[in-house]
């Protein structure tokens, strides 16, 4: 099911693109969404481009989760 939902876009650090390739991903943003629009997604759509969310975090005292998306390594 496909959900349009508002949201920040951030890039990633080199200790978080470090992380995401220890788990076979190479990371390509953090994005943060209220926290009563995620629902447990395992996949996002930004500016045409699906990826995978490999990670989240939150939420945090803001109300908003953190989800690190990026594209899986060596996928075929």
């Amino acid at each position: 099911m496909e959900k349009e939902v508002f949201a920040e876009i951030n890039p990633v650090g080199r200790d978080e693109f470090t992380a995401a390739g220890q788990k076979d991903y190479k990371a390509s943003m953090m994005i943060e969404v209220w926290g009563f629009e995620y629902e447990g997604q395992t996949e996002i759509m930004v500016d045409g481009r699906k990826m995978a969310i490999y990670r989240t975090y939150g939420p945090k005292n803001t109300g908003k989760v953190e989800l690190y998306a990026g594209e899986r390594i060596g996928k075929s």
